[in-house]
């Protein structure tokens, strides 16, 4: 039969302060995706690439945007019925960056379970107000955001 040390006060609170840090900084890390696509923004619209706009069109799903000179990330959203949404990625609640998840058909905050429909508006909180809504279209294949 084994026998176990007994665990120092000092020795458990460094490893509660330890276990603490590592579950603060996973949410950081969730809550701060970086951009799919980084774009520059002309007379105020944003112009994805050939390649970027045949990919987020390809098929259902999302792509993050960041615009350079613009502090918020835009999130592209493709729905199954063709139709393009553009909202910003930032959460209204504390900020963290927001993912699309496709399965669900809705936008998830993964710092405190915000979510979000396709179109910004708040299904369930802690948010209380909705995304920042952009237009967003297509021409010749590309896909523009209007800031």
């Amino acid at each position: 039969m084994m026998l176990h040390e007994r665990t120092s006060r000092r020795d458990f609170l460094c490893l509660g302060a330890a276990a603490a840090a590592a579950a603060c900084g996973g949410c950081a890390i969730l809550g701060s995706r970086k951009a799919d696509v980084t774009a520059e923004p002309k007379q105020g619209v944003i112009r994805l690439t050939g390649a970027q706009s045949a990919t987020l069109l390809a098929s259902e799903g999302s792509t993050l945007v960041k615009p350079k000179g613009l502090r918020d990330k835009i999130l592209v959203v493709h729905l199954t019925d063709n139709a393009l949404l553009a909202v910003s990625a930032i959460c209204t609640h504390q900020g963290c960056t927001v993912n699309y998840n496709k399965d669900m058909g809705r936008i998830d905050c993964p710092c405190h379970g915000s979510q979000y429909a396709p179109d910004g508006s708040v299904i369930r909180g802690p948010a209380k107000r909705p995304l920042k809504q952009y237009e967003v279209t297509t021409e010749g294949g590309q896909v523009l955001i209007m800031l």
